[in-house]
């Protein structure tokens, strides 16, 4: 009896209590590629989708999820079609049958077959070149999570940056301290006029009795009335008539007054060399014939006011002409000859080297966007591409060649790449200068959202 107890308690530990789970492997050219139990009872799907439970390579058999092993209740079920094979034993007592005898007992949905599977269930499918084995098991026990000894983990402590909370702790020390500093600070303020001394308190009350007067005439507002009144009396008396107005003769005054004014100007210093104009004005005397030396000392002793140097070597004297005196520092044999008339010229705009850039169609064209669009928009900002070459025309006039442009266009219409293919122009400023400007461009928007890759080329020429 004691025997017999033991060996069923063997055979319960064996077979193990509550639902049993699945456990699936997946075989691709005769090597396990995953092995996974499944301890949750949900569909078991199969397929190249993300969301599969196994996700395997794309297959002509399988669509992109096929659900494998459906849940039927409680309990799962062995789903097939006719072009999978393999054989499924539902008991260890019984043999194995095929998937073609039991299309025979299964259920057909949509070229789909469905079988319900006990847990003493195992069995082998083959689809196209995977192999899939199943088998019902007892859940292992889960293992615990594996945990580092206090030695290797560590403590709170060993994990702070004490030069951090050093730091901290510096600044909240200090920032405190100001502040309780402040706060005990007795800052001046108004005194309350209860918080004066007396004394204080008498010697502003009699100052202010000072300024009052001693003695209040009652008499002072009627005399200040009467004062009043008689300005007024005196104002309403009846004045003469007043003469009438000569805007004319005001005006013809005020003319004659500037007249005058201007002529004694005329008359004092510099001003009357600079106002002798005519024939036998002071200025057409000293420049006549380009020659200032000859007449210069009869034209300077015509100036009213200032004095007149001699000519007659290099040195410090006096001179005096009509009506002043002054000194002067002579220049001996100073003279001037030449055209009548000089003018300034004006500066020439500067002229720089001119490029010519030629352009053709784009090619190797991937994508989904229209060549001419792209054209079109190159065209209206070729401005720029010429502005790089015309900068390097002023370094070698002679340069000259091709350039192939390679770019990409996202999804959204903005260029992500720029470089240079082919370059027989052989200058490096000149490709940096236009994939720099060409990253800033943007373009419409590819239909699909997919990049395009463009090649376009360049020809560029100077002018003669």
């Amino acid at each position: 009896m004691a025997q017999q107890a033991t060996g069923a308690a063997g055979e319960a530990a064996r077979e193990g209590h509550g639902p049993k789970i699945l456990r699936i492997a997946i075989v691709q050219n005769n090597k396990i590629v995953e092995e996974r139990l499944v301890r949750k009872r949900a569909d078991v799907t199969i397929g190249q989708s993300a969301k599969n439970t196994f996700v395997v390579p794309a297959s002509a058999v399988l669509p992109r999820s096929f659900g494998l092993f459906p849940l039927l209740g409680t309990s799962y079920g062995l789903a097939f079609t006719d072009g999978m094979d393999g054989r499924v034993a539902f008991d260890q007592s019984t043999a194995p049958q095929t998937l073609a005898q039991l299309k025979q007992r299964a259920q057909k949905k949509n070229d789909v077959y469905v079988v319900p599977l006990p847990d003493k269930s195992r069995g082998k499918l083959i689809i196209g070149d995977l192999t899939v084995l199943f088998q019902f098991v007892t859940p292992p026990p889960i293992a615990p999570r594996p945990q580092l000894p206090p030695s290797v983990k560590g403590s709170i402590t060993q994990n702070l940056d004490w030069v951090m909370i050093g730091v901290a702790a510096a600044s909240f020390v200090g920032h405190f301290g100001l502040v309780f500093y402040l706060r005990q600070i007795d800052f001046p303020r108004k005194p309350d006029i209860e918080e004066i001394p007396d004394r204080f308190v008498q010697m502003i009350v009699q100052k202010k009795e000072e300024k009052k007067p001693d003695k209040v005439d009652p008499n002072a507002s009627k005399k200040e009335e009467a004062k009043a009144d008689k300005g007024k009396k005196s104002d309403d008396k009846p004045k003469g008539p007043a003469k009438p107005r000569d805007p004319e003769a005001e005006a013809r005054a005020a003319a004659e007054r500037r007249a005058k004014i201007a002529e004694q100007v005329k008359s004092m210093g510099a001003l009357k060399l600079l106002g002798a104009r005519g024939e036998g004005g002071s200025i057409m005397d000293s420049l006549r014939g380009g020659d200032p030396s000859g007449d210069a000392d009869k034209v300077f002793s015509q100036i009213g006011g200032v004095g007149v140097a001699g000519t007659s070597g290099v040195g410090l004297g006096s001179a005096r002409g009509a009506g002043g005196t002054g000194s002067a520092k002579g220049i001996d044999g100073l003279r001037a000859t030449g055209p009548g008339n000089v003018s300034s010229g004006e500066r020439a705009a500067e002229r720089g080297p001119k490029g010519i850039v030629k352009d053709s169609t784009p090619v190797d064209i991937d994508g989904s966007l229209d060549p001419n669009m792209v054209v079109n928009e190159i065209r209206r900002r070729k401005g720029a591409i010429v502005a790089c070459y015309e900068r390097a025309l002023k370094r070698n006039p002679n340069l000259g060649g091709k350039l192939e442009l390679q770019f990409t266009i996202s999804g959204v219409g903005k260029v992500t790449g720029a470089e240079i293919g082919t370059d027989t122009l052989h200058d490096d400023e000149v490709g940096q200068c236009i994939t720099s400007i060409v990253r800033s461009w943007r373009f419409p928007a590819p239909e699909g959202g997919g990049e395009v890759h463009f090649s376009y080329p360049f020809v560029f020429t100077a002018s003669k």
